[in-house]
């Protein structure tokens, strides 16, 4: 996968599952009496790379406090929340498939570790455990790059404007507020929503939406509530968004992911 572009997930127009997503971690400093304090490393970031067992390429969006969407180029999302000590980081993540696609086994949904290294804003070295829910245990490991399009900053000026997701041709707009609207000519679905500063010095976005209107097969998506991560990649010509999000409505859990064109 490109170190600096999302062209890799541009066939990932949207992703929908109904399995279950869950995160767990946290960071901090961390310290014993009598020592010199543990400077831990900060796992925000934009990180690319690819994982041993599909080979394919992984493209990640992880906030300072850890918080992470990471999208495999076939669609499979693993959402969790990562810790770091010293340059050591650990996470527990849920994987999901694309909607209509399964894992080997027939599954759609696992969860999983990750344990390794981390050099903060160059690199995340980590083996990986996953059990998938028809009980298919798989080993392997992942090499990440940080990509600086993280230490571009954030701002809703700059992720205001009309976008056009490329398969349906659905415009979605953005606010100078940072208000989200769109409708799905097919569905009938119309989204509505907020996209937040997190931190300005670094370019990742908290999302929140729900859909209403919704009718045949997508009318389950009707009253859901979905928040998750986005990041712009003005490397890109024309810009693109990512966004990462999971939510859940009638016991079910639902994930979303859009690669988005800025008009």
């Amino acid at each position: 996968m490109p170190q600096s572009s999302f062209s890799s997930l541009k066939g990932i127009a949207v992703i929908l599952s109904l399995t279950a997503l869950s995160a767990c971690g946290g960071s901090g400093t961390s310290s014993t009496a009598g020592s010199t304090p543990t400077v831990n490393a900060l796992p925000g970031g934009i990180w690319t790379g690819s994982d041993s067992v599909s080979g394919l390429g992984i493209t990640g969006i992880v906030d300072e406090a850890g918080d992470f969407h990471f999208i495999r180029s076939d669609g499979v999302q693993y959402v969790g929340t990562a810790a770091t000590s010293g340059n050591s980081i650990t996470a527990s993540f849920s994987g999901v498939t694309q909607f209509g696609t399964a894992f080997p086994d027939g599954s759609t949904h696992g969860t999983g570790t990750l344990m390794g290294t981390i050099a903060q804003r160059s690199s995340i070295t980590a083996s990986t455990q996953f059990l998938t829910d028809a009980g298919t245990s798989t080993g392997g490991s992942i090499t990440l790059t940080f990509n600086s399009v993280y230490n571009a900053g954030s701002s809703l000026a700059a992720i205001s404007g009309n976008y056009t997701e490329p398969t349906s041709g659905d415009v979605i707009s953005v606010t100078t507020a940072g208000a989200l609207g769109w409708q799905d000519a097919a569905s009938g679905c119309v989204g509505n929503g907020m996209i937040s500063i997190i931190n300005a010095n670094f370019n990742a976005y908290q999302v929140q939406f729900s859909y209403g209107g919704c009718t045949g097969s997508a009318a389950v998506l009707n009253g859901v509530q979905f928040s998750g991560l986005a990041t712009l990649d003005n490397s890109e010509s024309p810009e693109q968004a990512l966004i990462a999000v999971s939510g859940q409505g009638g016991g079910l859990n639902y994930s979303l992911v859009l690669v988005l064109n800025h008009n």
